[in-house]
């Protein structure tokens, strides 16, 4: 990997003498050869991105209703962040049941499970998910792992996925997968977990009176839509603050 990392360097920045002047004044031409680069690159890594796992995941569930993953079984484009390196183009599957990343090797269509410690976050498709490590010593936190971030500010709004295999009330009907959505605001801190309009509240009561008001003059549902509304008063919050 370094000598081909070195190779592909030398390639960019050093083309042949015969072509350095016409690659030098075709910028899309250098542009075109710059891609190409990096594409042989990626190919290169993705095999390699084997060796920092040596698990296939094989989705080895019972005969079930749904499944496991992150809004779709399909591969989604996204990006990683693995070992502080960020490897844009991905294909992932975030499995919700494990709370674990799956990647798609281009080279041989295998499904490796990423090694949780080195993803420090990824993204799929608008989501953004940031891993919150074990051992952070704050009020009330809910434990390690994968948090879509949905508000980042002096307040943050995050969300944890999750699934749950359960079992049906007949033993003829298959189990189901049971999706649960917990949301959080970290304030000062402080974890606050949220799950209604008066929870929310209550973690700003410093402002309950005037979020309160907002919340009537946005229409804000929590019901209908509590990301939406813990984001936009959770916005309003921190102006507020200004």
């Amino acid at each position: 990997m370094t000598r081909l990392c070195i190779y592909l360097f030398m390639i960019v920045m050093n083309p042949l003498p015969g072509l350095a002047q016409d690659i030098s004044t075709d910028s899309a031409f250098h542009q075109q050869a710059l891609h190409h680069v990096i594409k042989l690159y990626k190919d290169s890594l993705s095999e390699s991105l084997q060796l920092y796992s040596g698990t296939e995941f094989t989705a080895a569930y019972r005969s079930s209703a749904g499944h496991p993953f992150f809004e779709s079984t399909e591969a989604q484009p996204g990006d990683v962040i693995y070992n502080e390196i960020r490897y844009p183009g991905m294909s992932l599957k975030y499995d919700l049941v494990n709370d674990e990343l799956v990647f798609i090797n281009p080279g041989n269509d295998l499904n490796i499970i990423l090694i949780n410690q080195k993803v420090n976050g990824f993204t799929i498709r608008d989501h953004l998910f940031i891993h919150v490590r074990e051992g952070v010593k704050e009020t009330r936190f809910p434990g390690e792992g994968f948090y879509e971030l949905l508000y980042n500010g002096p307040v943050q709004v995050l969300l944890k996925r999750s699934k749950l295999l359960r079992d049906a009330a007949r033993p003829e009907d298959p189990a189901r997968f049971l999706q649960l959505n917990t949301y959080y605001i970290k304030k000062a801190g402080t974890w606050y977990e949220i799950d209604s309009k008066r929870s929310l509240l209550a973690a700003c009561k410093d402002r309950k009176q005037e979020l309160s008001k907002y919340i009537q003059q946005e229409n804000l549902d929590f019901k209908k839509d509590p990301a939406r509304t813990i984001v936009k008063v959770i916005d309003h919050y921190v102006q507020l603050a200004k």
